[in-house]
């Protein structure tokens, strides 16, 4: 992340898992495998930390698997990293992510 002219402040393990969680609305778990946490308990507690240091909202609620898919596409993940992180098929993640978006009136394929 960077600051000012040229100044760069890393993000903490923490805040990472915070924004991911927020961006993705995913499961502590995959939060967890992509910030690269030993288990999703210590993403949690890291991520809860980070927020009540912070003065953010807290907790963040998770979406359901399809808006979660959904949004991954919408930000750049292709179908297939997606699909590992699920430990499913293409086929399957796209199924579920379609199902959702007509289920909610969303545009298809997610832009």
């Amino acid at each position: 992340m960077r600051y000012g002219l040229g100044q760069i402040i890393e993000m903490t393990r923490g805040q990472k898992a915070y924004n991911y969680r927020k961006q993705y609305r995913c499961s502590w778990s995959i939060v967890a495998t992509q910030i690269g946490y030993c288990n999703s308990q210590s993403a949690l507690r890291a991520a809860k930390s980070y927020a009540e240091n912070s003065g953010l909202p807290w907790p963040l609620r998770k979406a359901s698997k399809g808006a979660c898919i959904y949004k991954a596409r919408q930000h750049g993940m292709t179908w297939m990293a997606i699909a590992k992180n699920y430990g499913q098929t293409i086929a399957a993640v796209q199924r579920c992510s379609y199902k959702w978006a007509k289920r909610y009136n969303k545009i298809w394929p997610p832009k």
